[in-house]
């Protein structure tokens, strides 16, 4: 077969279309909308980068654009998560891309729905002063390991899909590429790019409790050498449970062009508003999900949850040769929440095990009013210099960066002071309260708590073949933290200074074969995530990866496979509640795993994406409490040792496959799989612990759809069985979320 290389761009992926964009010698180019990141590599690098290709004549550059609308497949083309433009077998970590087809035919249209095609990947319910998207990847964390086309975005909102193109979930400890971070992995999202033509697509979707979603996706060339594409969002959309809604709106234009030859510049705004019901579930009894209908809310028809994100992006991009670029992003993003909540709380007394059968008595309820908000302001600048050259028989793919981050952030609780939470008429349409909806919105704020973080970080990396086939990886990177906490307790000034590591050995014999064995590691300082530290000197978060992986090229490139074997470790695992004062829930804690997965087309008409994770977590030393007021450290409860940590299930699998038949219609059917997950709080006692168990489910979901090429019809149905499953679980035990029951959703896109 023909080898294919990350500068092919396989089909799916929108590159701006050009010819003949290199000169034969390349030169640099002197422009004043370089920034200062970018400079100062250009000086630094860029001549020797020029003098090293001086030799070197360029063959013609043609790159084409699929358009809007048209099939892309399940595989996954090229990813940046590397921070270099690679195919995915040639990135020496677990990768799993989630593509735009995929989401498109399952009408994932929030990332929490995109990401449940990932085996490995749990969710957790909002509560610990958290909201928005909150995930667990190989067990552990990763809500601070959220990135938008490779900048950090880990603000607490609930995102969308409507200008993705794609999201990379890379596995494992990914420090030296991205800075301070968990050992599950990564989550890129990838947005949509402009491309050299006119054209575009209308989207409207309606289904079962109501939901309505229309998007727009245009793309037009301004001249020869430019583009702007317009992606639009509103959605108005409600659910199986009773009174949760959606509405959210969204647009996001980008406009990207070449200044001269090798010079490309993008400006892009992003904005996303959403209108949400929080939804705290229902309460464990007896140590499993209480018993009661999956519609049943808890909440009142008062409670909300509003988000408003803007994140403004500028990137220029300078090609010394086709080997060597130069790239410099600067990004400033704010965002806004506000959350007013009433979540449901098992009552210990008056509710005796054994007295409640199917628990819908309001009796055993109590109810307790969550009101929160927050708001958070980053600015961003990062540069990447990267490069491919020979020195002494030796094949370089060499990269070195440098990133500025500047963070303020504050939060704050609002003050209850007059609100009555009923604890009767629980779960009907008519829930909210005598009085209780006017006093939202309107209460005074009260524990503020605010975060001012400067950062910066220096990173490079060299992956060398130093025989055919054989390339060793080594990659280093130093970050610097300053931090400055106030709150009405005092104020505090935290200090770090980490380095970070990334190694591997690949093995390629073929272009249809990559055998890979790496370690990475990763460092979590008590700052992240606006999360403040009663001044106790605790080692920073450390964790290391350590992997044996493997991955296939079947039919000519069509079918791509993986497998991967690993051991994840984390010592002074910090406590991830934003409400309290940083407590270390494990002293060490550590996952070993096996993953298989598949992704791509077995026939012309038959695609498949799938994936299985084998996970076996223990937490090997209990961690520590530390007293707010007094600093006083306790040992946790002894009993964890050896436990399964919380929301970890030994197993997981997804499955989607689509066939096509004559003319234009395709079928597809898929499943998610989820083992047991546990939940249970941890403390300083010396009682056995008894955790309460969320059950395994399976989940299956169905798609009928009429393609054609100015326009196509589908209808979805999830849980195509009306299974009975809860998707996301509050870790400490108070409560698990049901997910859908069974809803259908027709769709008509037209294209232009």
């Amino acid at each position: 077969m023909q080898k294919q290389t990350a500068d092919q761009h396989p089909p799916g992926i929108n590159r701006l279309a050009a010819t003949n964009l290199a000169p034969e010698k390349p030169v640099a180019r002197n422009t004043p909308l370089l920034p200062l990141g970018a400079m100062l590599m250009g000086v630094l690098l860029g001549p020797q980068s020029a003098h090293a290709e001086d030799e070197q004549t360029l063959s013609t550059v043609t790159v084409q654009d699929e358009r809007i609308g048209e099939s892309k497949g399940l595989q996954g083309g090229t990813t940046r998560v590397g921070k270099l433009v690679q195919l995915p077998k040639d990135v020496p970590q677990a990768l799993t891309i989630i593509s735009e087809q995929l989401m498109e035919d399952k009408n994932a249209h929030t990332l929490k729905e995109a990401l449940s095609n990932v085996s490995g990947l749990t969710f957790n319910a909002g509560e610990g002063g958290r909201i928005g998207d909150n995930m667990n990847l190989r067990g552990f964390y990763s809500f601070g390991d959220m990135y938008l086309d490779g900048i950090r975005d880990v603000a607490q909102y609930n995102r969308e899909t409507f200008n993705l193109e794609q999201i990379d979930v890379l596995r494992g400890s990914g420090s030296m590429l991205f800075g301070r971070g968990q050992a599950g992995g990564v989550i890129n999202q990838v947005s949509k790019e402009p491309g050299m033509f006119n054209g575009g697509s209308v989207t409207a979707t309606y289904g079962s409790y109501d939901y309505k979603r229309v998007t727009a996706d245009v793309n037009g060339m301004i001249g020869d050498s430019a583009a702007l594409r317009i992606n639009a969002m509103k959605t108005d959309a409600g659910s199986s449970r009773d009174n949760v809604h959606s509405k959210r709106e969204g647009i996001a234009p980008t406009l990207r062009w070449i200044i001269d030859t090798g010079d490309e510049i993008t400006l892009g705004h992003y904005y996303l508003k959403t209108h949400n019901t929080p939804d705290y579930g229902v309460p464990f009894f007896q140590q499993r999900p209480l018993d009661v209908p999956a519609s049943r809310f808890y909440g009142t028809t008062s409670d909300y949850e509003d988000n408003t994100t803007h994140i403004s992006t500028l990137s220029y991009k300078h090609s010394f040769s086709g080997d060597t670029e130069l790239k410099t992003v600067l990004r400033r993003a704010s965002y806004t929440r506000d959350l007013w909540a009433v979540q449901p709380q098992l009552r210990n007394v008056g509710c005796a095990a054994g007295t409640v059968s199917s628990v819908s008595d309001a009796n055993c309820i109590n109810r307790s009013v969550k009101a929160r908000g927050g708001e958070e302001n980053t600015l961003t600048s990062q540069t990447d210099f990267s490069s491919k050259f020979n020195t002494a028989g030796l094949r370089h793919e060499a990269l070195i960066g440098l990133e500025l981050l500047k963070e303020k952030a504050s939060r704050w609780s609002y003050s209850t002071t007059g609100i009555t939470v009923p604890t009767t008429t629980v779960g009907s349409t008519d829930a909210s309260a005598s009085g209780l909806g006017s006093l939202y919105g309107h209460q005074n704020r009260s524990n503020i708590n605010t975060y001012t973080g400067n950062s910066w970080g220096v990173y490079a990396q060299d992956s060398i073949e130093f025989t055919p086939g054989w390339k060793v990886l080594l990659g280093l990177r130093r970050d610097n933290l300053s931090a400055d906490y106030a709150s009405s307790t005092g104020t505090n000034e935290l200090k770090f200074a980490e380095t970070s590591y990334r190694s591997g050995l690949m093995y390629q014999p073929d272009d249809t074969q990559s055998y890979y064995l790496a370690w990475n590691d990763s460092f979590n300082p008590t700052a992240d995530l606006y999360q403040l530290d009663n001044g106790r000197a605790f080692d920073p978060e450390r964790s290391q990866t350590i992997e044996l992986g493997a991955k296939w090229e079947l039919f000519e490139g069509d079918l791509s496979l993986r497998a991967a074997i690993y051991r994840a470790e984390k010592e002074w695992e910090r406590n991830t509640d934003v409400e309290t004062s940083g407590g270390i829930l494990s002293k060490k804690r550590r996952t070993d795993g096996i993953e298989l997965e598949a992704a791509g087309r077995i026939t012309r008409q038959w695609e498949v994406f799938g994936g299985v994770a084998l996970m076996h977590s223990e937490i090997l030393e209990p961690g520590y409490n530390i007293n707010a007021t007094t600093g006083v450290i306790t040992a946790h409860n002894a009993n964890l040792k050896g436990m399964r940590p919380r929301n970890t299930p030994r197993y997981t699998a997804n499955l989607w496959t689509t066939y096509k038949l004559d003319g234009g219609w395709k079928l597809g059917i898929g499943a998610d799989l989820k083992g047991d997950r546990l939940a249970y709080g941890i403390g300083t006692g010396t009682n056995a612990i008894v955790a309460n168990e969320v059950p395994a489910f399976i989940r299956w979901d169905a798609l009928i759809a009429y393609e054609q090429k100015a326009y196509n019809l589908k209808l979805n149905v999830m849980n195509l069985l009306n299974k009975r499953y809860y998707e996301s679980v509050y870790d400490n035990g108070g409560h698990v979320v049901a997910g859908t029951e069974r809803s259908a959703q027709i769709t008509a896109e037209f294209k232009f």
